[in-house]
């Protein structure tokens, strides 16, 4: 990006009272919980604190971390700049505007907005804003007629594609059901052993528990095609984004899921803004684990993903740090 783009978008979020921060170039790899990540990172270890570190794979999970050391409890809005680093691409330069401690939607639509106002000053091209909340997704799954454990695996796979959908064709067409047979007659015969051996650094009481869940209280459905057949054309649904209450209402009540869509459930409601489309896609689907409600991104012909953003309000306390409701979102700098 040239340097006078870069200035804009500075610009723009200082005028609309984003706080600029240094990020700390290292992270204690505990904080990054994220599988693909975890592959690619630049690593470390200090001897004198016995810990591991790498170079910062993300900037807005540096930001979180950094963020919720202080012990400022109001509404903050931060923004950033610099460099990312994984194996698998070369220095990833971005420039992000987070709010910290959100509390309504209008946070959530300020986020959104700013974004839309530096895709303007970027370019005159047209584009397009895809917006979902993986909320949706969440709760068609839990509804679904199928065991626990495989709400649980599916919902887990959403952030990688090519295993989400493995799981889901293992759930509509039972390919590995001659592995249940398997673990049922394991089951069987590990029943004779002494619950307090330990093999692969577990007790048998605690294996046997396990294939217990599996095998018999959770098994997998006899017919997992309806459930998957339910995700699949959920998947498929997109419109302009004010017809997205009604689309949704409908394939709810179709399929009989007791959901409640309201006609405010999207920070925007307006099909269009200045040079951007703008449409409900179901979707749109992060590729790393961060995001966990809101999530939208910003694209036009040329790039694939200008700008993307969302909540990310469950991020910190699962990393063992205090509650902290946030919304942002980033624009690689090319």
């Amino acid at each position: 990006m040239k340097s006078k783009n870069l200035s804009k978008i500075i610009k723009i979020l200082k005028s609309r009272g984003f706080k600029n921060i240094e990020l700390n170039p290292i992270i204690e790899t505990k904080y990054i919980r994220d599988q693909k990540l975890k592959k690619y990172l630049f690593t470390f270890r200090d001897e004198k604190s016995n810990k591991t570190y790498a170079l910062r794979p993300d900037l807005s999970l540096m930001s979180l971390i950094q963020f919720s050391k202080s012990k400022i409890n109001k509404k903050t809005k931060i923004s950033y700049a610099g460099e990312s680093y994984r194996k698998n691409k070369t220095i990833n330069s971005q420039i992000g505007w987070e709010i910290y401690n959100s509390k309504n939607q209008s946070d959530e639509y300020e986020v959104i907005k700013n974004s839309m106002d530096v895709y303007k000053k970027i370019t005159k091209k047209r584009g397009c804003l895809r917006i979902n909340n993986l909320e949706l997704l969440s709760s068609i799954v839990n509804q679904l007629e199928i065991p626990s454990r495989w709400k649980t695996r599916v919902l887990n796979e959403i952030y990688n594609k090519r295993y989400f959908y493995e799981v889901l064709k293992r759930l509509e067409t039972n390919e590995d059901e001659a592995k249940v047979e398997v673990d049922r007659k394991l089951y069987n015969k590990m029943k004779n052993l002494n619950p307090n051996t330990l093999i692969g650094n577990r007790t048998v009481k605690d294996i046997l528990k396990r294939f217990e869940t599996k095998v018999y209280k959770q098994p997998r459905p006899l017919d997992g095609k309806k459930s998957v057949k339910i995700i699949k054309n959920f998947l498929k649904l997109k419109c302009p984004i004010e017809k997205a209450p009604k689309l949704l209402s409908e394939f709810f009540k179709k399929n009989k899921l007791n959901i409640k869509i309201s006609n405010n459930y999207f920070p925007v409601r307006k099909n269009k803004y200045r040079n951007l489309r703008i449409e409900f896609n179901s979707s749109e689907i992060p590729d790393v684990e961060i995001y966990s409600g809101l999530y939208f991104s910003i694209n036009n012909k040329k790039f694939s993903k200008i700008i993307s953003g969302g909540a990310f309000n469950m991020l910190s306390s699962s990393l063992g740090l205090r509650q902290i409701n946030a919304v942002g979102a980033a624009i690689n700098l090319l």
